[in-house]
């Protein structure tokens, strides 16, 4: 019977959960729109600057390094662009995962009660750390591309201090 009491404390509960969930997932579209169009400017700019290249490619040697420059800047962009994309995509899984949940959760409420799970058992309990261990690994793999991401744009601006300063000493 103390089920039946509970059952409108955990719908209401359910629904604002739901609420929620929702909310994030309108907040990741926007991301995602934001992101592409971020991904749209990216390619106008790589073919406007691959044009730029084909015609200074006959002209004088003085624009390459500010065409190189250029597809730096680029590239940068382009792996900010990729990471961001991955770290969205990862709370999107997040979000699908979660809104699963609720929809089993919701499932279970609208079993009759002799239906209903009872307690969790201790199987049950370590598959949810498991599962938990599982997606802080998950956040911990996106923080390290992140990393990497940093490394690799820290290389390329190693690399084009290298390439200025011989053209300096000039």
């Amino acid at each position: 019977m103390p089920k039946q009491i509970d059952q409108p404390e955990r719908s209401e509960e359910l629904a604002r959960e739901q609420a929620l969930t929702e909310l994030e997932q309108a907040i990741g579209d926007r991301e995602q729109f934001a992101g592409d169009r971020d991904q749209a400017r990216i390619d106008q700019q790589q073919f406007s600057h691959d044009q730029q290249r084909v015609e200074a490619a006959s002209s004088a040697r003085r624009e390459r390094p500010i065409l190189d420059d250029r597809q730096a800047r680029i590239d940068r962009e382009q792996v900010n662009r990729d990471v961001n994309q991955e770290s969205l995509d990862n709370a999107q899984n997040g979000r699908d995962v979660q809104q699963e949940a609720l929809d089993d959760t919701r499932a279970m409420l609208n079993l009759p009660t002799n239906e209903q799970p009872g307690v969790a058992d201790a199987r049950t309990i370590r598959r949810g750390a498991m599962e938990r261990a599982a997606a802080a690994r998950e956040r911990a793999e996106t923080a390290l591309v992140r990393a990497q991401a940093a490394m690799a744009r820290a290389q390329a601006a190693e690399l084009r201090a290298r390439d200025v300063a011989p053209s300096e000493g000039d």
